[in-house]
């Protein structure tokens, strides 16, 4: 089984290969569809209002903010911060029960958000995110995994890991809904990896 465990609960496997499986989205009220939202943060969600320059200090670097007369009065240590992917949130919202889905966070599932919590990079916090409807009507929800590595691979690559952690390092992620005429409609196709 390919699928990541925070989606068991909601997945009904429907079709499965050597490296990946394609599930169909049930809520556990047993309903099967729903309303698809996505959150896509900003190109500039990462810029604070006033900081405009980038310097480099003791091989760091910062986000500068200078007053009037061109004197440093604010700087920011950006560390890896434009190395960062852009954050994307998939979700899903029962038409039936109303219960929502997270199905995809780039910051929390995929072999990049594997990596970045190894690195301690995921923000603590939870934010409100902006969410936008991604088609207008209740669709059935599918979702297929790609996992190219075998567990052991994994396990050699990151130590003091389980497999609940390899789960959720995929490699691809497709996220697609069929409405009422069972006409495809593509919401999500990512590279994890």
């Amino acid at each position: 089984m390919l699928i990541p465990k925070h989606l068991e609960e909601i997945s009904e496997i429907i079709e499965t290969s050597k490296n990946n499986e394609v599930a169909k989205i049930k809520c556990k009220c047993s309903h099967n569809h729903f309303i698809v939202y996505e959150f896509c943060e900003s190109d500039n969600a990462n810029v604070k209002p006033g900081f405009n320059e980038v310097i480099r200090e003791n091989d760091k670097l910062y986000l500068a903010k200078r007053n009037f007369f061109g004197k440093i009065v604010e700087k920011i240590e950006c560390g890896n911060m434009f190395e960062k992917k852009q954050r994307r949130i998939i979700k899903a919202k029962c038409e039936k029960c109303g219960s929502e889905y997270v199905l995809f966070d780039n910051y929390r599932h995929g072999y990049d958000a594997v990596v970045l919590q190894q690195e301690s990079c995921v923000p603590k916090n939870e934010i409100t995110y902006d969410f936008k409807k991604v088609y207008s009507q209740p669709i059935e929800v599918f979702v297929k995994i790609y996992q190219d590595i075998s567990y052991d691979q994994f396990k050699d690559e990151f130590e003091n890991t389980d497999y609940s952690s390899y789960l959720n390092s995929f490699g691809n992620i497709d996220i697609y809904g069929k409405n009422l005429k069972s006409k495809k409609i593509k919401i999500c196709s990512e590279e994890t990896a």
